[in-house]
Protein backbone atom coordinates (compact mmCIF):
# COMPACT_ATOMS: atom_id res chain seq x y z
CA UNK A 1 0.00 0.00 0.00
CA UNK A 2 1.40 3.42 -1.00
CA UNK A 3 1.72 6.30 1.45
CA UNK A 4 -1.12 8.17 -0.25
CA UNK A 5 -3.44 5.17 -0.06
CA UNK A 6 -2.50 4.62 3.59
CA UNK A 7 -3.20 8.27 4.45
CA UNK A 8 -6.54 8.14 2.65
CA UNK A 9 -7.45 4.96 4.52
CA UNK A 10 -6.57 6.52 7.87
CA UNK A 11 -8.52 9.66 7.00
CA UNK A 12 -11.57 7.61 6.02
CA UNK A 13 -11.33 5.71 9.29
CA UNK A 14 -11.08 8.91 11.34
CA UNK A 15 -14.07 10.47 9.58
CA UNK A 16 -16.15 7.33 10.13
CA UNK A 17 -15.03 7.22 13.76
CA UNK A 18 -16.08 10.85 14.23
CA UNK A 19 -19.41 10.14 12.56
CA UNK A 20 -20.03 7.14 14.82
CA UNK A 21 -19.06 9.18 17.89
CA UNK A 22 -21.53 11.94 17.05
CA UNK A 23 -24.22 9.33 16.48
CA UNK A 24 -23.53 7.67 19.85
CA UNK A 25 -23.68 11.04 21.60
CA UNK A 26 -27.04 11.74 19.94
CA UNK A 27 -28.39 8.34 21.01
CA UNK A 28 -27.24 8.89 24.61
CA UNK A 29 -28.85 12.34 24.71
CA UNK A 30 -32.12 10.98 23.32
CA UNK A 31 -32.11 8.13 25.86
CA UNK A 32 -31.51 10.54 28.74
CA UNK A 33 -34.32 12.80 27.53
CA UNK A 34 -36.61 9.79 27.20
CA UNK A 35 -35.88 8.61 30.75
CA UNK A 36 -36.25 12.08 32.28
CA UNK A 37 -39.54 12.80 30.53
CA UNK A 38 -41.07 9.32 30.86
CA UNK A 39 -43.17 10.26 33.89
CA UNK A 40 -44.87 12.93 31.77
CA UNK A 41 -45.10 10.98 28.52
CA UNK A 42 -45.92 7.52 29.91
CA UNK A 43 -49.55 7.40 28.63
CA UNK A 44 -48.43 8.36 25.14
CA UNK A 45 -45.54 5.88 25.16
CA UNK A 46 -47.93 3.13 26.25
CA UNK A 47 -50.42 4.19 23.59
CA UNK A 48 -47.79 4.06 20.85
CA UNK A 49 -46.56 0.71 22.17
CA UNK A 50 -50.02 -0.88 22.03
CA UNK A 51 -50.67 0.72 18.64
CA UNK A 52 -47.58 -1.01 17.27
CA UNK A 53 -48.74 -4.33 18.72
CA UNK A 54 -52.29 -3.97 17.36
CA UNK A 55 -51.32 -2.54 13.96
CA UNK A 56 -50.93 -5.96 12.26
CA UNK A 57 -54.50 -6.85 13.27
CA UNK A 58 -55.82 -3.55 11.90
CA UNK A 59 -53.95 -4.07 8.65
CA UNK A 60 -55.34 -7.59 8.42
CA UNK A 61 -58.91 -6.29 8.67
CA UNK A 62 -58.11 -3.54 6.15
CA UNK A 63 -56.88 -6.16 3.70
CA UNK A 64 -60.33 -7.78 3.96
CA UNK A 65 -62.00 -4.54 2.88
CA UNK A 66 -62.93 -3.20 6.32
CA UNK A 67 -62.53 0.61 6.58
CA UNK A 68 -59.63 1.68 8.73
CA UNK A 69 -61.78 3.51 11.29
CA UNK A 70 -64.03 0.48 11.78
CA UNK A 71 -61.04 -1.88 11.89
CA UNK A 72 -59.31 0.24 14.53
CA UNK A 73 -62.45 0.43 16.68
CA UNK A 74 -63.11 -3.32 16.45
CA UNK A 75 -59.52 -4.31 17.28
CA UNK A 76 -59.30 -1.79 20.11
CA UNK A 77 -62.62 -2.85 21.67
CA UNK A 78 -61.76 -6.55 21.50
CA UNK A 79 -58.33 -5.90 23.02
CA UNK A 80 -59.80 -3.76 25.80
CA UNK A 81 -62.45 -6.35 26.67
CA UNK A 82 -59.83 -9.09 26.83
CA UNK A 83 -57.50 -6.95 28.97
CA UNK A 84 -60.30 -5.86 31.32
CA UNK A 85 -61.51 -9.43 31.84
CA UNK A 86 -57.99 -10.64 32.56
CA UNK A 87 -57.23 -7.64 34.77
CA UNK A 88 -60.46 -8.10 36.74
CA UNK A 89 -59.66 -11.73 37.43
CA UNK A 90 -56.07 -10.90 38.41
CA UNK A 91 -57.03 -7.95 40.65
CA UNK A 92 -59.69 -9.89 42.57
CA UNK A 93 -57.51 -12.96 42.99
CA UNK A 94 -54.34 -11.06 43.84
CA UNK A 95 -56.09 -8.80 46.36
CA UNK A 96 -57.63 -11.72 48.20
CA UNK A 97 -54.46 -13.78 48.21
CA UNK A 98 -52.17 -10.84 49.05
CA UNK A 99 -54.15 -9.99 52.18
CA UNK A 100 -54.23 -13.61 53.34
CA UNK A 101 -50.58 -14.10 52.51
CA UNK A 102 -49.54 -10.90 54.29
CA UNK A 103 -51.21 -12.12 57.48
CA UNK A 104 -49.34 -15.43 57.38
CA UNK A 105 -45.91 -14.18 56.32
CA UNK A 106 -44.94 -12.81 59.73
CA UNK A 107 -45.87 -16.06 61.45
CA UNK A 108 -44.02 -18.20 58.90
CA UNK A 109 -40.84 -16.16 59.05
CA UNK A 110 -40.97 -16.12 62.85
CA UNK A 111 -41.06 -19.92 62.76
CA UNK A 112 -38.13 -19.89 60.34
CA UNK A 113 -36.12 -17.68 62.71
CA UNK A 114 -36.84 -20.08 65.58
CA UNK A 115 -35.73 -23.01 63.39
CA UNK A 116 -32.46 -21.24 62.50
CA UNK A 117 -31.75 -20.53 66.16
CA UNK A 118 -32.46 -24.16 67.08
CA UNK A 119 -30.16 -25.43 64.33
CA UNK A 120 -27.35 -23.24 65.58
CA UNK A 121 -27.90 -24.56 69.11
CA UNK A 122 -27.90 -28.14 67.81
CA UNK A 123 -24.69 -27.44 65.94
CA UNK A 124 -23.08 -26.20 69.12
CA UNK A 125 -24.01 -29.44 70.90
CA UNK A 126 -22.84 -31.62 68.00
CA UNK A 127 -19.55 -29.97 67.12
CA UNK A 128 -18.62 -28.80 70.58
CA UNK A 129 -18.99 -25.57 72.41
CA UNK A 130 -18.38 -22.64 70.09
CA UNK A 131 -16.88 -19.40 71.39
CA UNK A 132 -19.71 -17.13 72.55
CA UNK A 133 -18.72 -14.38 70.10
CA UNK A 134 -18.87 -16.77 67.11
CA UNK A 135 -22.23 -18.19 68.18
CA UNK A 136 -23.74 -14.75 68.64
CA UNK A 137 -22.44 -13.57 65.25
CA UNK A 138 -23.74 -16.69 63.47
CA UNK A 139 -27.15 -16.38 65.06
CA UNK A 140 -27.35 -12.65 64.34
CA UNK A 141 -26.36 -13.18 60.70
CA UNK A 142 -28.92 -15.94 60.19
CA UNK A 143 -31.71 -13.94 61.84
CA UNK A 144 -30.72 -10.89 59.79
CA UNK A 145 -30.92 -12.84 56.51
CA UNK A 146 -34.33 -14.24 57.39
CA UNK A 147 -35.51 -10.79 58.44
CA UNK A 148 -34.37 -9.27 55.15
CA UNK A 149 -36.22 -11.93 53.16
CA UNK A 150 -39.31 -11.25 55.26
CA UNK A 151 -38.93 -7.51 54.59
CA UNK A 152 -38.75 -8.01 50.82
CA UNK A 153 -41.80 -10.25 50.77
CA UNK A 154 -43.75 -7.79 52.91
CA UNK A 155 -42.69 -4.96 50.60
CA UNK A 156 -43.89 -6.90 47.57
CA UNK A 157 -47.29 -7.56 49.15
CA UNK A 158 -47.66 -3.92 50.23
CA UNK A 159 -46.73 -2.77 46.72
CA UNK A 160 -49.46 -4.95 45.21
CA UNK A 161 -52.08 -3.61 47.62
CA UNK A 162 -50.87 -0.02 47.09
CA UNK A 163 -51.08 -0.41 43.32
CA UNK A 164 -54.69 -1.54 43.64
CA UNK A 165 -55.57 1.49 45.79
CA UNK A 166 -54.27 3.79 43.03
CA UNK A 167 -56.75 2.53 40.48
CA UNK A 168 -58.27 6.02 39.79
CA UNK A 169 -54.90 7.41 38.68
CA UNK A 170 -54.26 4.24 36.73
CA UNK A 171 -57.62 4.51 34.97
CA UNK A 172 -56.80 8.08 33.86
CA UNK A 173 -53.51 6.87 32.37
CA UNK A 174 -55.38 4.02 30.68
CA UNK A 175 -57.90 6.41 29.10
CA UNK A 176 -55.14 8.64 27.68
CA UNK A 177 -53.27 5.58 26.43
CA UNK A 178 -56.37 4.19 24.71
CA UNK A 179 -57.04 7.50 22.96
CA UNK A 180 -53.39 7.66 21.87
CA UNK A 181 -53.57 4.11 20.54
CA UNK A 182 -56.71 4.89 18.55
CA UNK A 183 -55.20 8.09 17.13
CA UNK A 184 -52.02 6.31 16.02
CA UNK A 185 -53.96 3.43 14.44
CA UNK A 186 -56.21 5.77 12.45
CA UNK A 187 -53.78 8.57 11.51
CA UNK A 188 -50.46 6.75 11.33
CA UNK A 189 -49.45 7.92 7.82
CA UNK A 190 -50.24 11.57 8.45
CA UNK A 191 -48.41 11.55 11.79
CA UNK A 192 -45.40 9.87 10.21
CA UNK A 193 -45.25 12.37 7.34
CA UNK A 194 -45.32 15.28 9.80
CA UNK A 195 -42.47 13.62 11.67
CA UNK A 196 -40.41 13.29 8.47
CA UNK A 197 -40.97 16.94 7.59
CA UNK A 198 -39.46 17.99 10.92
CA UNK A 199 -36.17 16.20 10.18
CA UNK A 200 -33.05 17.91 8.78
CA UNK A 201 -32.59 17.81 4.99
CA UNK A 202 -31.44 14.44 3.72
CA UNK A 203 -32.54 12.53 6.81
CA UNK A 204 -36.03 11.53 5.74
CA UNK A 205 -35.03 8.72 3.41
CA UNK A 206 -32.46 7.40 5.88
CA UNK A 207 -34.90 7.46 8.79
CA UNK A 208 -37.41 5.71 6.55
CA UNK A 209 -34.84 3.01 5.87
CA UNK A 210 -34.08 2.68 9.57
CA UNK A 211 -37.75 2.34 10.47
CA UNK A 212 -38.31 -0.28 7.81
CA UNK A 213 -35.17 -2.08 8.92
CA UNK A 214 -35.90 -2.17 12.65
CA UNK A 215 -39.71 -2.25 12.91
CA UNK A 216 -39.77 -6.00 12.43
CA UNK A 217 -37.02 -6.37 15.01
CA UNK A 218 -38.83 -4.01 17.39
CA UNK A 219 -42.05 -5.95 17.10
CA UNK A 220 -40.18 -9.22 17.31
CA UNK A 221 -38.35 -8.24 20.49
CA UNK A 222 -41.49 -7.00 22.19
CA UNK A 223 -43.49 -9.97 21.00
CA UNK A 224 -40.90 -12.48 22.20
CA UNK A 225 -40.51 -10.87 25.63
CA UNK A 226 -44.26 -10.50 26.13
CA UNK A 227 -45.02 -14.04 24.95
CA UNK A 228 -42.29 -15.56 27.09
CA UNK A 229 -43.52 -13.68 30.15
CA UNK A 230 -47.11 -14.67 29.41
CA UNK A 231 -46.07 -18.28 28.81
CA UNK A 232 -44.20 -18.39 32.12
CA UNK A 233 -47.11 -16.81 33.99
CA UNK A 234 -49.65 -19.21 32.48
CA UNK A 235 -47.42 -22.20 33.23
CA UNK A 236 -46.88 -20.93 36.76
CA UNK A 237 -50.55 -20.28 37.56
CA UNK A 238 -51.77 -23.48 35.89
CA UNK A 239 -49.00 -25.61 37.37
CA UNK A 240 -49.51 -24.33 40.90
CA UNK A 241 -53.26 -24.82 40.57
CA UNK A 242 -52.80 -28.41 39.36
CA UNK A 243 -50.30 -29.10 42.16
CA UNK A 244 -52.65 -27.53 44.74
CA UNK A 245 -50.16 -24.89 45.87
CA UNK A 246 -51.73 -22.10 47.93
CA UNK A 247 -51.88 -18.57 46.50
CA UNK A 248 -51.36 -19.93 42.99
CA UNK A 249 -52.45 -16.72 41.22
CA UNK A 250 -50.09 -14.25 42.89
CA UNK A 251 -47.21 -16.75 42.96
CA UNK A 252 -47.84 -17.75 39.34
CA UNK A 253 -47.74 -14.12 38.20
CA UNK A 254 -44.53 -13.60 40.16
CA UNK A 255 -43.19 -16.74 38.46
CA UNK A 256 -43.95 -15.17 35.08
CA UNK A 257 -42.37 -11.81 35.93
CA UNK A 258 -39.17 -13.41 37.20
CA UNK A 259 -38.95 -15.23 33.87
CA UNK A 260 -37.85 -11.89 32.38
CA UNK A 261 -34.64 -11.82 34.44
CA UNK A 262 -31.65 -12.68 32.21
CA UNK A 263 -29.75 -15.95 32.73
CA UNK A 264 -31.40 -17.09 35.99
CA UNK A 265 -35.05 -16.42 35.09
CA UNK A 266 -37.66 -17.93 37.39
CA UNK A 267 -35.00 -20.04 39.13
CA UNK A 268 -34.33 -16.98 41.28
CA UNK A 269 -37.76 -17.56 42.82
CA UNK A 270 -38.25 -21.32 42.77
CA UNK A 271 -34.86 -22.57 44.03
CA UNK A 272 -34.85 -20.56 47.30
CA UNK A 273 -38.53 -21.42 47.73
CA UNK A 274 -37.89 -25.15 47.31
CA UNK A 275 -34.85 -25.03 49.59
CA UNK A 276 -36.86 -23.27 52.29
CA UNK A 277 -39.61 -25.88 51.94
CA UNK A 278 -37.13 -28.75 52.38
CA UNK A 279 -35.49 -27.01 55.34
CA UNK A 280 -38.85 -26.52 57.06
CA UNK A 281 -39.72 -30.16 56.50
CA UNK A 282 -42.37 -29.64 53.78
CA UNK A 283 -40.85 -32.14 51.37
CA UNK A 284 -43.99 -32.47 49.24
CA UNK A 285 -44.09 -28.71 48.55
CA UNK A 286 -40.40 -28.66 47.66
CA UNK A 287 -40.85 -31.53 45.19
CA UNK A 288 -43.88 -29.81 43.63
CA UNK A 289 -41.92 -26.58 43.14
CA UNK A 290 -39.00 -28.39 41.49
CA UNK A 291 -41.35 -30.34 39.20
CA UNK A 292 -43.06 -27.09 38.18
CA UNK A 293 -39.73 -25.40 37.44
CA UNK A 294 -38.47 -28.39 35.45
CA UNK A 295 -41.60 -28.64 33.29
CA UNK A 296 -41.75 -24.87 32.70
CA UNK A 297 -38.06 -24.75 31.78
CA UNK A 298 -38.39 -27.62 29.31
CA UNK A 299 -41.38 -26.01 27.58
CA UNK A 300 -39.77 -22.56 27.51
CA UNK A 301 -36.44 -23.82 26.16
CA UNK A 302 -38.22 -25.72 23.39
CA UNK A 303 -40.10 -22.59 22.32
CA UNK A 304 -37.61 -19.77 23.00
CA UNK A 305 -34.86 -20.47 20.41
CA UNK A 306 -37.33 -20.63 17.54
CA UNK A 307 -39.06 -17.42 18.67
CA UNK A 308 -35.78 -15.53 19.03
CA UNK A 309 -34.46 -16.69 15.67
CA UNK A 310 -37.66 -15.71 13.88
CA UNK A 311 -38.34 -12.37 15.55
CA UNK A 312 -35.28 -10.65 17.01
CA UNK A 313 -32.44 -10.98 14.49
CA UNK A 314 -29.60 -10.28 16.95
CA UNK A 315 -26.61 -12.42 17.79
CA UNK A 316 -26.25 -13.70 21.34
CA UNK A 317 -23.56 -11.21 22.45
CA UNK A 318 -25.49 -8.18 21.19
CA UNK A 319 -28.67 -9.46 22.83
CA UNK A 320 -26.93 -9.97 26.18
CA UNK A 321 -25.36 -6.51 25.99
CA UNK A 322 -28.74 -4.92 25.23
CA UNK A 323 -30.42 -6.80 28.08
CA UNK A 324 -27.73 -5.91 30.61
CA UNK A 325 -27.37 -2.25 29.64
CA UNK A 326 -31.13 -1.80 29.41
CA UNK A 327 -31.75 -3.34 32.83
CA UNK A 328 -29.01 -1.23 34.47
CA UNK A 329 -30.50 1.98 33.04
CA UNK A 330 -34.26 1.36 32.95
CA UNK A 331 -34.79 -1.64 35.22
CA UNK A 332 -37.25 -4.28 34.05
CA UNK A 333 -38.44 -1.99 31.24
CA UNK A 334 -34.89 -2.05 29.89
CA UNK A 335 -35.24 -5.76 29.19
CA UNK A 336 -37.66 -4.76 26.43
CA UNK A 337 -35.96 -1.56 25.27
CA UNK A 338 -32.30 -2.62 25.50
CA UNK A 339 -32.20 -5.06 22.55
CA UNK A 340 -34.36 -2.67 20.54
CA UNK A 341 -31.87 0.15 21.07
CA UNK A 342 -29.03 -2.14 20.00
CA UNK A 343 -30.87 -2.97 16.78
CA UNK A 344 -31.62 0.69 16.16
CA UNK A 345 -28.03 1.72 16.82
CA UNK A 346 -26.66 -0.91 14.44
CA UNK A 347 -29.09 0.23 11.78
CA UNK A 348 -28.20 3.91 12.30
CA UNK A 349 -24.51 3.11 11.97
CA UNK A 350 -25.21 1.23 8.76
CA UNK A 351 -27.18 4.01 7.03
CA UNK A 352 -24.62 6.72 8.04
CA UNK A 353 -27.02 9.34 9.34
CA UNK A 354 -24.51 12.18 9.70
CA UNK A 355 -22.56 11.72 6.47
CA UNK A 356 -24.35 14.70 4.85
CA UNK A 357 -22.98 17.01 7.56
CA UNK A 358 -19.36 16.14 6.79
CA UNK A 359 -17.23 18.29 4.46
CA UNK A 360 -17.46 17.39 0.78
CA UNK A 361 -14.01 15.79 0.68
CA UNK A 362 -14.86 13.77 3.78
CA UNK A 363 -18.11 12.60 2.19
CA UNK A 364 -16.11 11.41 -0.82
CA UNK A 365 -13.64 9.59 1.42
CA UNK A 366 -16.40 7.94 3.42
CA UNK A 367 -18.22 6.89 0.25
CA UNK A 368 -15.07 5.24 -1.09
CA UNK A 369 -14.53 3.52 2.24
CA UNK A 370 -18.06 2.18 2.25
CA UNK A 371 -17.66 0.81 -1.29
CA UNK A 372 -14.35 -0.86 -0.44
CA UNK A 373 -14.87 -2.07 3.12
CA UNK A 374 -18.53 -2.72 3.84
CA UNK A 375 -21.10 -5.17 2.66
CA UNK A 376 -24.78 -4.29 2.26
CA UNK A 377 -27.00 -5.25 5.19
CA UNK A 378 -29.70 -7.85 4.71
CA UNK A 379 -32.40 -5.26 4.37
CA UNK A 380 -30.37 -2.52 2.60
CA UNK A 381 -30.97 -2.93 -1.15
CA UNK A 382 -34.58 -4.03 -0.94
CA UNK A 383 -35.48 -1.23 1.43
CA UNK A 384 -33.89 1.41 -0.76
CA UNK A 385 -35.75 0.07 -3.75
CA UNK A 386 -39.05 -0.09 -1.92
CA UNK A 387 -38.86 3.31 -0.27
CA UNK A 388 -37.47 5.42 -3.09
CA UNK A 389 -36.05 8.88 -2.40
CA UNK A 390 -39.13 10.94 -1.59
CA UNK A 391 -38.55 12.43 1.86
CA UNK A 392 -42.26 12.59 2.62
CA UNK A 393 -43.11 9.05 1.61
CA UNK A 394 -45.21 7.24 4.26
CA UNK A 395 -43.16 5.04 6.52
CA UNK A 396 -43.74 1.66 8.08
CA UNK A 397 -47.12 2.64 9.36
CA UNK A 398 -48.42 3.35 5.86
CA UNK A 399 -50.43 1.15 3.61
Amino acid sequence: MTDVARKNSIRRYLWRLAEAGVLLVLVVILCVIFVLTLRYTLPFVLGAFFAVLLMPLVRGLESLGVPRLVAAVVVLVVALVAILLAAGFVIVSVTREAMLWSAELTRDFHLLQIWVANQITAGQLFYGQLPPEVAVQMQSAAVHVVGQVNHYFQYFVRSVIHAITRLPDTLFVVVISVLTTFSVLVNRERMYIHFLRALPPGWSHKVNVVFKDIMKAFLGTLRVQALLMLLSAVLGVAGMWVLHIDYFVILGLLFGLTGLIPVVGSYIMTLPWAMAAFVLGDTHLGIKILILQLVASLIRHMVEPKMLADNVGLDMLSTLFGLYAGMKVLGVLGLFIGPILVIGLKSLLRIRLFVDFLPLDAQSDVAKGVQNDSEPGPAGPSLSTDLGTDRHQPGPGGK
